[in-house]
């Protein structure tokens, strides 16, 4: 089975609603990505993985939107540790993103940034807006050097 199809099938373990990016940063032209150019050279590999937030959901969970960003932020850091040890397992080096304020001039995260290099969906006053779903995903990311080809995967 091929590495992009194990990364798939890590992800769908986890959760049903989900994006799934490949792609190579060492092509990217955004100015964030241009700052970490020696950390690209290492690994020019990027996986962008992104969970769909409940986007039809009542006004009793949406004062609790705090507690689904983090369920999900955990969801994601399963993925990405998941990820992390096939990876490593097979002889890649692997760096987990962690969720940070890495940004660009508009106030653009990092994970946004990759997502969008992904062709997941576009960016927005800071956000990435998908087709499916808008701004309601949460985002990890995680850079390799492994030779994973460039795959774009949505579901819904």
């Amino acid at each position: 089975m091929k590495l992009e199809e194990k990364t798939r099938k890590i992800v769908e373990m986890e959760c049903e609603d989900y994006f799934l990016g490949i792609t190579d940063l060492s092509l990217a032209k955004n100015s964030v990505i241009k700052q970490f150019k020696v950390l690209i050279s290492e690994y020019p590999r990027a996986i962008s993985i992104g969970i769909t937030l409940p986007y039809k959901i009542s006004n009793e969970v949406k004062n609790k939107s705090n507690i689904i960003y983090q369920e999900t932020s955990c969801k994601l850091n399963s993925i990405t540790e998941q990820l992390n040890n096939l990876l490593e397992h097979k002889g890649y080096k692997v760096l987990s993103l962690p969720k940070s304020r890495i940004e660009d001039e508009n106030h653009t995260s990092l994970h946004t940034i990759v997502a969008n290099i992904a062709q997941l969906g576009w960016i927005e006053n800071g956000m990435l807006i998908t087709p499916e779903v808008g701004s309601m995903v949460n985002w990890g990311t995680l850079l390799t050097n492994a030779p994973l080809k460039d795959h774009k995967k949505v579901i819904q």
